[in-house]
């Protein structure tokens, strides 16, 4: 695992605003995709949209993230298991 990284990636598409644009009347047709990372830094959440590149390492990174989350719950489970069974 190369890159770890929290948060959540979104890939979106948008409605320009102008009346005469097809996005207005095609969801088919909406502008993008835009890729946004959203994250919580300090206790507050936080919002940076990505190039597809960056979004695809991201993705990758999220990935591994909550991989290894999973696998330190699991450990953690397993050491509270050797501490109740441990002789005295």
């Amino acid at each position: 695992m190369q890159y770890l990284s929290s948060g959540t990636l979104l890939k979106r598409t948008k409605v320009c605003g102008n009346p005469g644009c097809r996005c207005a009347h095609d969801p088919a047709a909406r502008h993008g995709p835009y890729y946004e990372w959203s994250y919580l830094k300090g206790g507050r959440l936080h919002h940076r949209n990505l190039t597809p590149k960056q979004a695809e390492l991201m993705r990758q990174a999220i990935a591994n993230y909550r991989r290894t989350k999973k696998l330190l719950r699991a450990w953690e489970v397993q050491t509270q298991l050797i501490e109740l069974n441990a002789p005295e």
